[in-house]
């Protein structure tokens, strides 16, 4: 950590000054020292991946109906994934109206909302940069976090398919810096800002909507005093109505064109009897790939068998009438919801293969499998010896939100879909451990009698 200079009381206003400046020179270098780094992020996005997906056989397409739908409302026929089908609500519409917009503008085509995602890949390194401050008040780390995920190949592929990780990663990112400030200050108004935050990121993926149950639970479970959980319950639920009121045109939008409540998107039955078929079906060797394509045909034909008018059976169904839509995903999770309730064993053992491996390794095949491994397995030893350097330094409780997020995602997905995609959203917090850890072993390994103090780079 840079170190301020001892300065008599009378200088306190040159201190201030002092500071500031420094503060300022310091921004400007890692700022600096991260264009280079961005600069090789956009060639490998924009220029090798596209080039290489013919022959390391993986897609890159825009896709996952967030094309489809942002290619209707930019054509001006609303928010379907098909003009001539009924208004849908199987994506959040974060992602959908940001690709509308590009397309608006720049015309359809991938590289455009590649590019997007690299500007927001880069706005996420920014605040990766604070966020480690925040958690352990040591630049280096920051620095190192922020290149960390600017250069992993996760990042790289999510970025070149123009996908949801980016604009989720930059607004749960948005929404974690809210919440330190938040804690820190006790402040409502805080608060209520991390809960805007929070809805923003749940109109771009819904999965984080429930991380403030999550959160409540940890933090009523750590406090000390009665007092304490009043306090923590009435901030909690500043944050709830906040995110409530920031996606209220969603679930009003939703309520006027089905009748019914629908917070966030109608693909909750599909992700359950896709996680339910492939746990059940998926066996050793075989291409995840082929299993969610026969987990698509059985949809289609429970489909058929509620005598539902759609189109699709290849991996998605498409409704004439958003209450089909509403019907079929009620369909799907009921049957799912039955068959864990009957077996518990099944949830049992599908939820672990989901937490322990398939969030964190598995891909369409077993060739990604295999590369997902390669990747991944190096990162979570970082990062967890990153947790062991903070307990070790007693920061492993102001790192609480963090931790508690990467265990939330995974815990997500047990009773659904899970796979190494799904891993991305999590990567951000996993690097800010993994800097911990190559700061501690930078600082543990050079040469006591070096004359350097810091990282060169990080001098003021």
């Amino acid at each position: 950590m840079l170190k301020k200079p001892h300065l008599a009381a009378g200088d306190e206003p040159a201190a201030k000054a002092f500071v500031a400046r420094g503060a300022s020179c310091l921004k400007r270098k890692l700022f600096i020292l991260l264009v280079p780094v961005l600069l090789v992020n956009a060639f490998m996005v924009l220029v090798v991946l596209p080039r290489a997906a013919g022959i390391l056989n993986y897609s890159l397409e825009l896709g996952d109906l967030y094309d489809l739908i942002g290619t209707n409302l930019a054509q001006g026929h609303g928010y379907r994934v098909d003009a001539q089908m009924g208004e849908t609500m199987l994506r959040e519409p974060g992602h959908p109206l940001l690709i509308a917009a590009v397309f608006k503008v720049w015309g359809t085509g991938v590289q455009v909302p590649r590019l997007a995602c690299i500007i927001l890949a880069f706005g996420a390194a920014l605040i990766l940069l604070r966020l480690a401050r925040e958690i352990t008040e040591d630049n280096a780390v920051g620095l190192i976090a922020a290149l960390l995920f600017l250069l992993y190949p996760a990042t790289l592929v999510a970025e070149a398919r123009a996908g949801v990780e980016m604009p989720c990663i930059l607004t749960v990112l948005l929404f974690m810096l809210a919440m330190y400030r938040a804690v820190d200050t006790g402040r409502m108004l805080w608060y209520g800002a991390a809960g805007m935050l929070l809805g923003v990121a749940s109109l771009v993926r819904s999965e984080v909507f429930l991380f403030p149950v999550f959160l409540l639970s940890y933090l009523l479970l750590t406090s000390t005093s009665w007092a304490q959980r009043g306090h923590t319950v009435l901030r909690m639920l500043v944050l709830g109505v906040a995110t409530l009121v920031t996606i209220s045109p969603w679930i009003i939008r939703n309520y006027f064109l089905v009748h019914a409540f629908v917070p966030t998107s109608t693909l909750a039955g599909v992700a359950a009897q896709e996680g339910l078929y492939t746990c059940e079906h998926l066996s050793h060797g075989e291409q995840f790939r082929q299993a969610q394509r026969a987990a698509g045909r059985e949809r289609a034909q429970i489909a058929r068998q509620l005598g539902l008018r759609f189109e699709g059976s290849f991996y998605y169904q498409f409704f004439y009438t958003p209450q089909d839509e509403v019907k079929f995903n009620r369909a799907l999770l009921n049957d799912v919801s039955e068959e864990y309730r009957s077996n518990p064993a099944v949830l049992a053992g599908c939820a672990a293969k989901n937490f322990f491996f398939k969030f964190w390794f598995l891909g369409k095949t077993p060739r990604a499998t295999d590369m997902n491994m390669l990747m991944q397995l190096p990162l979570l030893a970082l990062a967890l010896g990153g947790a062991v350097v903070l307990s070790k330094r007693g920061l492993l409780r102001r790192s609480a939100l963090i931790l508690l997020y990467i265990i939330y995602v995974p815990v997500v997905h047990m009773a659904i879909i899970a796979h190494a995609r799904h891993s991305v959203f999590v990567v951000p917090f996993l690097v800010v451990l993994a800097a911990v850890f190559l700061a501690w072993a930078w600082h543990a390994l050079r040469p006591q009698n070096s004359a350097m103090s810091e990282l060169q780079i990080l001098q003021v």
